[in-house]
């Protein structure tokens, strides 16, 4: 197909007055119009550029093939006033408008639907938890042995926090129910001398507790743990709750 210099010249004019127009409406700058366009068409940047402003008289004959089909399809023509008129619409526009908005509709139904799964398994946890059937699954404490969470010598608590150390959530405790379970009286010696060396046990075995909480401590440190930082306290009392 061969183009008259006619031709050229109202191919060129049609491509400016759109680029002209498309920078108008969209408020950006024609350099950007230009390379939105040279996009659609197919062609690099430059190439649009210096046909549009003439400093390419007249580009390869399957450059301006490309030009003349992208023209066919978006006609830009001015009035008296030189202002640019509106683009003649692509009949395709309307088909992925509308495939675009079902999109949207589609998303929004599935984020909907997600949100309902994740309220629906919280509800589905929070009465799981407190059902002896699931203790395994959740670290509920077996009612045999829920005695000693409240009647205790020492306890490890571990737990998630947010920076500040609020909104702390238990993750689980572990009791000690006798730092030492029992001492007797060695031949010779005195109760005074008997209480010394219970003193000194317990202090030990306080020690060995402490020195768990700090392992744990350090386990979550290193291995980390989602969206929250761990903490670790140890607790010495005879009536603890929490």
């Amino acid at each position: 197909m061969k183009f008259s210099e006619k031709n050229v010249r109202d191919i060129r004019k049609v491509l400016n007055n759109h680029a002209i127009a498309r920078a108008a409406d969209g408020g950006i700058k024609m350099s950007a119009a230009v390379l939105g366009m040279a996009t659609e068409i197919g062609v690099d940047r430059k190439t649009l550029k210096d046909f549009i402003e003439g400093t390419v008289a007249k580009p390869s004959s399957a450059t301006m093939k490309k030009f003349d089909s992208w023209r066919s399809r978006h006609i830009v023509s001015t009035d008296n006033s030189g202002q640019p008129k509106a683009v003649a619409e692509d009949p395709r526009d309307k088909e992925i408008a509308e495939l675009k908005h079902l999109i949207t509709i589609k998303d929004q139904q599935w984020e909907s639907l997600r949100l309902k799964y994740v309220e629906t398994r919280h509800q589905l946890e929070a009465i799981e938890s407190v059902d002896p059937a699931h203790a395994e699954k959740y670290q509920a404490v077996h009612p045999e042995n829920s005695y000693w969470m409240q009647n205790s010598d020492a306890y490890i608590k571990v737990y998630t926090h947010n920076d500040s150390l609020v909104d702390a959530m238990r993750m689980f405790t572990i009791p000690v129910p006798n730092l030492v379970e029992r001492m007797a009286l060695v031949e010779g010696e005195s109760h005074d001398e008997w209480r010394i060396r219970l003193e000194k046990i317990t202090d030990e075995r306080k020690q060995l507790v402490i020195n768990l909480a700090d392992q744990i401590a350090a386990l979550y440190e290193t291995c980390g743990f989602p969206d929250h930082y761990v903490g670790v306290d140890v607790v010495t009392s005879k009536r603890h709750i929490g």
